[in-house]
């Protein structure tokens, strides 16, 4: 078994995606500049995207906040932040940043996190589900939880989008959930008494390890799934190394789906408008009965267009947030 760096304090790892901010912000406020911990933050946010989160973070706040930079020293009393398009990670006592393939379609992802941090954390874990859409975190939510660390969610009647929250409490391994401005004092109360964790074993981590081939292929890059059920959650997992839980990649197949669509409408496009170019020819050359065969073609391929347009429109509805 692989040998886990003692930090010597508890660690709070910290999720959330959209709506997620102002929760946080209320958070890291409430943090004593003498907080015995350190905290480590993924947040959903696009890869291109110049992120301040660490300066609203200090700003909201007494602790020091930045990004993690791959392999520096992990100290109480800091907040780490994942950067844009890159995971997050604490692995032999100091902050990892990777990247290494996205899981939930998300990089960085807070399933990553909270798996390394349930991996790699003896002196206590305590993970943190804020709003978001969708599942990622419910997978790290049941490994720190697993480890024996400690499990809060945003009451999903406090949160701007419920789902990450909900999803994580269907798991059965959150500990309680609670409105934001009391995420800190049930923080407080669990550093009272840090429970020591028992690291779980790395290839409990990894899908393609215990699970089985499944009929589904990845929505990333079309390779086989491997399917792994169980911990209160099911999970797939590529050769690659994309992974998902259910609710993302339901959310990533409707993705893909909508790009075909479009890319079949377009394709009919182009064909109908060819179609129309050759009977213009056609009757150029007084070849009638050419550009009548090139028409009726056309108006074929125009109610196909019609048909997919029709399709998407009832699609797009079906996938659409309530």
């Amino acid at each position: 078994m692989k040998q886990r760096a003692d930090l010597g304090f508890p660690a709070v790892v910290v999720g959330g995606s959209a709506g997620a901010l102002d929760p946080l912000r209320k958070f890291v406020s409430e943090l004593p500049a003498e907080f015995p911990a350190a905290v480590f933050v993924a947040i959903h946010v696009p890869a291109d995207s110049v992120s301040a989160l660490p300066h609203v973070l200090a700003r909201a706040g007494a602790l020091f906040a930045t990004h993690a930079i791959d392999r520096a020293p992990i100290s109480p009393g800091r907040i780490i932040v994942a950067p844009p398009d890159h995971h997050l990670t604490i692995e032999d006592g100091v902050m990892r940043v990777s990247q290494g393939p996205m899981e939930n379609n998300q990089r960085p992802s807070i399933d990553v996190l909270f798996r390394s941090a349930a991996m790699n954390v003896t002196t206590g874990v305590c993970g943190i589900l804020l709003s978001g859409t969708l599942d990622d975190g419910s997978a790290g939510i049941v490994a720190i939880h697993e480890a024996g660390g400690a499990t809060f969610v945003q009451d999903p009647e406090d949160a701007q989008f419920p789902d990450m929250p909900l999803n994580a409490m269907a798991t059965g391994a959150v500990d309680g959930a609670y409105p934001s401005e009391r995420l800190y004092d049930a923080v407080r109360t669990w550093l009272e008494h840090p429970a020591r964790t028992t690291p779980i074993e790395e290839a409990r981590s990894d899908e393609r390890v215990d699970g089985n081939p499944s009929v589904f292929t990845c929505p990333d890059c079309g390779g086989t799934l491997w399917e792994l059920e169980g911990r209160g959650v099911l999970r797939f997992r590529c050769r690659t190394g994309h992974a998902y839980n259910p609710a993302s990649m339901l959310a990533a197949y409707d993705d893909k789906l909508e790009s075909v669509l479009w890319a079949s409408i377009r394709a009919l496009e182009e064909r109908r408008d060819l179609l129309r170019r050759m009977a213009r020819r056609a009757m150029q050359n007084s070849q009638l009965s050419t550009r009548r065969r090139y028409e009726q073609q056309a108006l074929e391929v125009e109610a196909d267009i019609e048909r997919l347009h029709a399709a998407l429109v009832s699609f797009t509805a079906a996938t659409s947030p309530a």
